[in-house]
């Protein structure tokens, strides 16, 4: 299986550096690098231009007259391919050993799988005395061949199957320059019958929104996100208030949260400490918080009350809590609903 990387570039030539740089040195499945460039200034270009005589079997250059954004870039690389896969990678990132490998493997996991993203630093910096090589070790060692599933990948590292854009196309250009074309594609992957995951085995260092920094990040961000709203609904936020102990109905709060939160919907679920393990943290929409059993109802109040982005719904198993909850809804805002289970 072969994959080919498309790598915007605008300026940013020590950057791009490094990151094609780590690309050679951990990379060893078949690849080949396609990277786009936005008219970077001269420093970049002749970068390039010597990495290409250098490495003319591993490098292809698209030449843009003018910046036409990130969105657009990708967009030239994946047509400028013909490979089994397509990695479209930020030049603000360095990849670790195996990164590559792993992401295909897990792809090929699955039939239903069709976008992976590597585990990242999620905009932490690097500890000062430890190697990027070394904090992706720490992070990726022993899970080799998991994955965690998600509705919204994030493009700065996105592995997209060649039977996904053959089904479903390109990024959508109407989010150019950049944010939110990636998690739209993601649901127009979800839509034609495709999973999005992490691959917890495989890491990508990234040194997050260097490439908007200058250009203004939060005006292209909110722009973009008005125009993704404006086709797709905004998610809801789903609390569980399980203040029982037995396990009798975990397997349909399984079903239901896994349900919730792919149809892009965050969910929390609040749980006893002394409750039976709820294994159901196999997407990343899905988080569980366990609060302590002395005092568990006035804790899941005050956590509702002091919440600052409010649920929509909270469902609890508890008719006294369930009434003290539809009591402060002119405070918290949401839905009280009591489960029967």
């Amino acid at each position: 299986m072969r994959c080919d990387i498309v790598i915007p570039v605008w300026n940013k030539k020590e950057l791009t550096k490094q990151c094609i740089d780590s690309i050679f040195s951990s990379t060893h499945c078949d690849y080949g690098i396609i990277i786009v460039d936005n008219a970077s200034d001269c420093p970049t270009r002749e970068y390039l231009d010597q990495l290409k005589g250098k490495k003319s079997d591993k490098i292809n250059i698209i030449r843009n007259k003018e910046n036409l954004g990130n969105t657009k870039a990708a967009n030239q690389g994946i047509l400028s391919s013909k490979a089994d896969y397509v990695c479209i990678l930020d030049n603000d990132t360095i990849v670790s050993d195996g990164w590559l490998d792993e992401m295909m493997r897990i792809a090929e996991s699955n039939k239903d799988i069709g976008i992976v993203n590597p585990s990242n630093n999620f905009g932490k910096k690097k500890p000062w005395n430890k190697t990027y090589e070394q904090c992706a070790q720490e992070k990726t060692t022993g899970k080799q061949g998991r994955f965690t599933e998600t509705v919204t990948p994030v493009g700065f590292c996105y592995l997209i199957k060649r039977e996904v854009i053959d089904k479903i196309g390109l990024w959508d250009e109407r989010f150019s320059p950049g944010y939110f074309e990636d998690t739209e594609y993601a649901l127009r992957a979800k839509k034609a019958g495709y999973k999005s995951v992490f691959a917890l085995g495989a890491y990508v260092f990234h040194l997050e929104h260097t490439s908007f920094k200058r250009r203004g990040f939060n005006a292209f961000f909110k722009k973009s996100e008005e125009k993704f709203y404006n086709l797709y609904k905004r998610s809801d936020r789903i609390l569980y208030i399980l203040s029982k102990t037995g396990s009798t109905y975990y397997n349909k709060i399984k079903k239901d949260s896994y349900d919730f939160a792919n149809n892009s919907n965050w969910v929390w679920i609040f749980l006893r400490k002394s409750a039976p393990k709820l294994d159901i943290l196999g997407h990343t929409y899905i988080r569980a918080y366990r609060i302590s059993d002395i005092f568990f109802n006035i804790i899941a109040i005050v956590r509702v009350l002091i919440k600052k982005k409010k649920f929509s719904q909270i469902l609890v198993d508890d008719k006294k809590l369930a009434d003290i909850l539809t009591a402060f809804k002119k405070y918290h805002k949401a839905e009280v609903q009591l489960i029967n289970m």
